[in-house]
């Protein structure tokens, strides 16, 4: 692909940022709706992921919520 003028490396690093970027958000939203939250922090958690997808991404993962955070 050198002709081309991107390279193989250049190539695999934007496949990953664009799954990064565009299917992390999909999965946490995915998980998301599974989970047994509902009203305000299902509401607050699924803005959060689509206003800031990397971000908000990387937190539901972390913080996790449970059916306990209820409102």
């Amino acid at each position: 692909m050198e002709p081309m003028g991107i390279s193989a490396s250049e190539l695999l690093v934007e496949a990953l940022i664009v799954i990064l970027f565009f299917g992390l958000p999909i999965i946490s939203l995915i998980d998301l709706a599974k989970r047994k939250l509902t009203g305000i922090p299902l509401a607050i958690w699924a803005v959060l992921i689509v206003v800031v997808p990397l971000m908000g991404s990387i937190a539901y993962w972390i913080i996790r919520p449970t059916a306990e955070m209820k409102a």
